[in-house]
């Protein structure tokens, strides 16, 4: 049970920062700042790896 959560979790993990990555791109190619909506990706990416993280220390 504890791997197929940490999978599960590592997979968001990666779907969220692909994402996030894709929205920085667009920015960039837009010569634009990153926008609130990518800085939250990019956010939610490492809080979903934290928690992925702390789960399988704990």
């Amino acid at each position: 049970m504890m791997r197929t959560v940490i999978l599960v979790g590592v997979a968001v993990a990666v779907v969220i920062a692909v994402v996030a990555i894709v929205l920085g791109v667009r920015d960039i190619r837009a010569d634009r700042s990153m926008s609130r909506r990518t800085l939250s990706a990019y956010c939610a990416a490492g809080v979903v790896a934290a928690a992925v993280i702390a789960y399988a220390v704990l």
